[in-house]
Order: C-alpha cells, then structure tokens, then sequence
C-alpha cells in the first residue's frame, strides 16, 4: 500500500541508541566505523541485488574498501578498479561497472541473459589489480512479502538536548503492518529501510538568484538512524504483526511543508538475517565492528587464494516491497519553515540554502508522483 491514515496519538516511546548504522534506500549499506582503535589490514565487501516487485527489474550495488592501520581514522580507502562479477546459480553473469561511488548495474524486467527470481540463488566475484580474488557465497532470493500498511502517530520522544540532559520533544513515530510468515506457512526474514521526501520553497535574497520568486524542491534523502530495523518470524507465535514500531523523528522543518516516508521492506534469507543481526550485536559495544570484545562479524565473502587475513562484508539478495506514509504540516502540529535561515552579520553575506534550494543534497524541482502537498 502506499499513503495511509496518520493517527495522531500521543504515545511516548524511547529507542535506544546504537553506535553505528546501515544506510540502504537510495543508496549502498555503509558501515560506520567506530573511532578510537586501529582496524586491521583487510577488505571489505559490501552489497546486494534488489528484485523490485513493483517494476519487475532488479539492481545491484557494491562497495569494496581496503582497511589500512590508521591511526588517527578508521575510514577505509575505496577500490576502484577491481573487476566485478555478479553470478547467479543458473549460470549466468552479470558486470558490474564502477560508476557513481560504487559497482552498479540494472536488471531489465524479464531479462532472459540473467534471471532474477526467487529460489535462485546469486554470489558476487572480485578480482582486484593487485591479483587478489574474493567471492561470497550465493544467497537464494526469497519471495516477495507485502506490507499491509505503514502509519505513523504524533506523539513525545525523550531526546538529550545540547547538553546532554533528556528533554522531551514532538516527534513523528514511524510503525508498520505486515504478514510476517508466507501464505504456506513458511518463515520470514525481514529488514526495513526508510527514505523521506519533504517540501522546502526557497526565499531566494541574496546572489545570482536574489531576483528570482521563490520556488519549491523535493529532498529525498535517506532517513538517519542509529536502529537497524529486523525481524525474525521464528521469534514470533504468529502469522502477522500490527503497528509494529520502526523509527521516530522529530517534528521539525521536514514536516513544515510535507513529508513522505518510504519504507521499504526487504525479504531476505536467513544467512543475510544472521549477518545484521550480528551487526545489531556488536553495536551494543564500545568497539569497532572488527574488532574485540565482540569478535569480528562473520560474513560470506572469502579470499579465494587466502593471501588475505582479514575478508569482512556480505554479499545478500534482497526481494523489495514499498509502502509509503504521507505527514501533513497539521499533522506535524504546523512546525517551523527552513526558510529564510539566519544570515551572520556581515555587508556582503554569502548565499545558502535558501537562495537556491537545489543546492540542497537530494534536491528535485520536480515534484514526484507520490508526493500529495
């Protein structure tokens, strides 16, 4: 489904914080390192095919980084140059050109050259200029899986201000509605990911675009959080679950004008499950993801030739289904426009934002289909 009903009930909730995320709606999974102690030298391979059920298409994204011994950063240097192969367990390959910050390519609705369909199974093969070889384990696709409907509720969250102190602020609570076994009874493995797009008309005053009448852009950006949204139907008695609760956000600019929230819910095998969910694990330490107390995530890339110590990622396939939840400026209690922004003090000010609000990252003037304000 895609716009539902907003229930605006006041129902304070608290999500706990975790020490990194994974971000994957428009973009790629990043993992985001914790600071403090030296990574070991390695790679990393991160990736996935998504079946898109609602075009019958299918894409596929990866990023490779080698890991170094920083000492003042834990940030991985991008590979560029390696070659990229994507297979699946009827055969067929598929190339995965670098473009665009990662190795990418798209699957045409019934491509016969390379299938994508559930029950088949896809790994992904890397061979670097350095003459290094990596390969994941295939990951069968599972069936797609609706949701019923997404909404969201308005309600108090327990936040810590400038600091430090809680405080309690509106905010927008995301939750959703969806069978959570398939219809022969067999069990799910579920991950949601979440986009937004919101409203913002600029107030255009100072520079080459002063004399210009406002306008309004669209800024779809990947929602931030420090939550890794999972389910596991082994866990659960029953056959669907109601108002689950996913995220919040607070009440602020991104609701002045309108929103859309995007969730996207990811059927995923139970391997790729295991493998966020250990993620989820470590993220209730004080550590890198790489590294102890925890122990390393254990992943399904290998080093084919074992020259390299330290192989970390996953490669997973992922079948995709949307559902979308539209928050009006009253819904959201009518907060504060983004524009104009505050200007320092100064005879020649410098233009921002708000002069030109495709500057903005994720910024459209095109106003998309689903988008009702």
């Amino acid at each position: 489904m895609k716009n539902q009903a907003i229930k605006l009930t006041a129902i304070p909730r608290v999500f706990a914080l975790i020490v990194f995320s994974l971000l994957s709606v428009a973009c790629l999974d990043e993992i985001d390192l914790a600071q403090g102690s030296a990574l070991p030298d390695g790679i990393v391979v991160q990736g996935r095919i998504n079946a898109d059920v609602e075009n019958g298409g299918a894409d596929v994204q990866v990023r490779l980084e080698r890991l170094f011994q920083f000492e003042n950063s834990n940030r991985p240097d991008q590979v560029v140059t390696a070659t990229l192969t994507l297979e699946n367990s009827e055969g067929q390959t598929l190339s995965l050109p670098f473009r665009d910050g990662a190795y990418r390519a798209t699957v045409a609705p019934g491509d016969a050259a390379f299938q994508v369909a559930p029950g088949i199974g896809y790994r992904l093969r890397v061979q670097t200029t350095e003459g290094e070889e990596y390969q994941s384990a295939f990951d069968v696709l599972p069936p797609p899986l609706q949701a019923e409907s997404a909404g969201a509720s308005i309600g108090l969250a327990t936040v810590d201000d400038l600091n430090g102190n809680p405080s309690e602020e509106l905010a927008i609570f995301y939750d959703i509605t969806a069978p959570v076994r398939y219809s022969d009874g067999s069990p799910t493995f579920l991950r949601w990911t979440l986009e937004q797009t919101y409203k913002v008309t600029d107030t255009p005053q100072v520079g080459p675009n002063r004399d210009n009448p406002p306008k309004p852009c669209y800024v779809s950006i990947s929602f931030e959080s420090d939550e890794l949204f999972l389910f596991n139907s082994l866990e659960q008695s029953g056959d669907r679950v109601e108002n689950f609760p996913l995220a919040f956000q607070l009440a602020d600019f991104r609701y002045a004008e309108g929103n859309v929230m995007t969730i996207i819910q990811e059927a995923i095998s139970r391997d790729a499950y295991e493998y966020f969910n250990q993620v989820n694990q470590i993220a209730t330490r004080d550590a890198s993801l790489f590294e102890p107390p925890g122990g390393p995530v254990v992943g399904n890339v290998i080093d084919v030739n074992g020259t390299t110590a330290n192989v970390f990622g996953f490669f997973y396939a992922a079948n995709r289904t949307v559902a979308r939840v539209a928050v009006s400026p009253e819904d959201a209690m009518n907060p504060n426009l983004f524009c104009p922004l505050l200007r320092s003090p100064s005879p020649f000010p410098q233009p921002n934002s708000c002069d030109d609000c495709e500057s903005l990252s994720g910024s459209e003037i095109v106003k998309p289909d689903f988008f009702p304000f």
